[in-house]
């Protein structure tokens, strides 16, 4: 087993599991609908998709050649939500959105941070 850290997708065979595992289901696409979901309309429908980037986000995990890009855009549509009405409305969620929205931002290249 090529194993390179001690995370469950820090090693060869996982590495390819999770490959096949995106291509097979179209996870992806799935997740751009939501993650592009009107923020003011629908933000648990772009929470929920955060949280499954928040979950999956991880290299060698989400596709590689989408990672960055996809990255910034889990980073935008998390930090619009926080504005929603019905978050604003609490501010205990809000503060959950933004530590959500921070450990995204944890995962930027060193030069974007």
């Amino acid at each position: 087993m090529g194993m390179w850290a001690f995370e469950p997708w820090d090693n060869d065979a996982a590495a390819d599991w999770f490959g096949g595992l995106m291509d097979s289901t179209k996870l992806r696409d799935r997740w751009l609908e939501g993650i592009k979901a009107d923020a003011t309309d629908e933000p648990e429908i772009v929470r929920a998709a955060g949280a499954l980037f928040i979950m999956l986000g991880r290299i060698y995990v989400w596709p590689i050649h989408n990672y960055d890009e996809d990255l910034e855009l889990a980073i935008e549509a998390m930090s619009k939500i926080v504005s929603a009405e019905s978050f604003e409305e609490t501010p205990e969620l809000v503060a959950l959105v933004e530590k959500e929205v921070s450990e995204l931002k944890a995962r930027r290249k060193p030069e974007k941070q």
